[in-house]
């Protein structure tokens, strides 16, 4: 439904409120209006407001590729012997992103663990 679609409906709701200024079943309280439904005029104020989103939408389901994919919970595994051999000897050779994606860790992880292994074996020294 358009802007101006929904601008219309609302005009003519405005216009039967005028006409209904003097029905006995129509009160006001606070901001909201509360008019008869039984009679034909708050009837076809329902109606507009039902095109108007007066009811509940109902939440789609998305198609299982859209929806967003969970982030894979990682699990902390110690490092082995081989894993810290082969990001010493691929320090220089391979990005710290290259090196996680290669031993299935994480950036943060790899970072941490060279700077740990690069000060235990004085390459630097911590200030």
């Amino acid at each position: 439904m358009t802007r101006e679609e929904k601008r219309l409906i609302r005009l003519q709701i405005a216009r039967l409120l005028d006409q209904c200024q003097g029905c006995q079943f129509r009160s006001a309280t606070n901001a909201s209006i509360h008019v008869c439904s039984s009679c034909p005029i708050g009837q076809r104020m329902q109606e507009l407001g039902k095109k108007l989103g007066g009811q509940p939408k109902v939440a789609e389901k998305k198609p299982a590729q859209k929806q967003k994919q969970k982030k894979k919970t990682l699990v902390m595994r110690r490092w082995t012997k081989e894993e810290e051999e082969f990001i010493l000897m691929n320090q220089h050779h391979m990005t710290k992103m290259q090196l996680a994606e290669k031993l299935g860790r994480t950036y943060f992880s790899v970072r941490q663990k060279l700077t740990k292994l690069n000060r235990k074996r004085g390459r630097i020294h911590a200030s």
